[in-house]
């Protein structure tokens, strides 16, 4: 009961609005609420202290996009003007609230492909720096990891992630969401869709966001069929993604390597946000199956491809 009355309390005094309840949505690297004023509901992230750096940019972005005419859900400023209340137990972001539900891009790839292009040719415009991520954040704070729990394959993992690294660090630099998933692109009842979350934004390989949305492997088992799968969406999302924004074929051909780069970055950023504990040996080497499957398949294909 506190810690709702602290969140209200906190709401009512930056806010030029009286808030009188509220409702758990989600709790994950932030926590998401429902808040309401009588029958006025908006939604609410609560951002953790672990995550407070990168979300004033990720803030910052959102109010740039929304000057911009992007669609993005709307923040609501605080009395003072500002997008966001810091305090020492998270930083508070209130936004008008859209209803809908996540996108899909095996129902929607063409429109998605258009909103993800012009967030790129948009944001070539932004002139805050952007944290750059490099080899240690893709590839190397696993193995860090892996070498901290002491997992006997660590030098197989090693080996995999140089030789992938090689494959696309000579990629083309810019802006990038960094978590291009399905939640992160909300499609509204009458068919108009919303970015959000940009707290992982960052200076990286645009080709990252296109591939993390058209991926449709499955993270844990292996299923031959995702490779066809994302292949499929990604042929229909880059033709309306290309009218906005330009993509080399070499940013394209690197699809499916990036698709493996994932595997390395997510599983990191996992384990940093809940623990060491959170996985076992068994589980690695179910990971590292699935990546030695995933490149015989990719190049297995591009054999038979020519």
């Amino acid at each position: 009961m506190n810690a709702i009355m602290d969140i209200l309390s906190i709401l009512n005094e930056y806010y030029p609005i009286r808030f009188d309840r509220k409702e758990l949505m989600r709790n994950a690297g932030s926590v998401s609420y429902a808040v309401f004023s009588g029958n006025d509901k908006y939604f609410l992230r609560v951002i953790k202290p672990a995550f407070l750096d990168t979300a004033v940019i990720g803030a910052d972005v959102q109010a740039f996009l929304q000057n911009q005419g992007f669609p993005v859900p709307p923040v609501i400023l605080t009395k003072d003007n500002l997008p966001y209340v810091r305090m020492d137990n998270g930083l508070f972001i209130l936004y008008e609230f859209v209803e809908g539900s996540e996108s899909n891009p095996e129902q929607d790839a063409e429109a998605i492909g258009a909103l993800i292009g012009k967030l790129h040719n948009m944001m070539k415009e932004y002139t805050v720096e952007l944290v750059k991520r490099d080899k240690h954040f893709f590839i190397g704070r696993y193995i860090d990891i892996l070498r901290r729990r002491q997992y006997p394959k660590v030098d197989e993992f090693l080996i995999y992630g140089n030789v992938l690294w090689n494959k696309v660090r000579d990629l083309p630099r810019g802006y990038c969401h960094g978590d291009m998933y399905d939640g992160n692109i909300h499609k509204t009842p009458d068919g108009k869709f919303y970015m959000l979350d940009f707290d992982t934004s960052c200076e990286g390989f645009p080709m990252y966001d296109p591939t993390l949305i058209c991926n449709k492997t499955h993270y844990f088992d292996f299923d031959e069929r995702g490779y066809e799968k994302s292949k499929g969406i990604l042929s229909r999302f880059l033709p309306e993604y290309l009218k906005y924004n330009a993509l080399s074929q070499k940013e394209i051909n690197a699809f499916y390597d990036l698709i493996a780069l994932y595997h390395f970055a997510l599983q990191a950023t996992v384990i940093e946000n809940y623990g060491l504990d959170c996985i076992d040996n068994a589980f690695l080497d179910r990971q590292l199956d699935w990546l030695y499957r995933w490149r015989e398949q990719c190049e297995k294909t591009r054999d038979i491809n020519g």
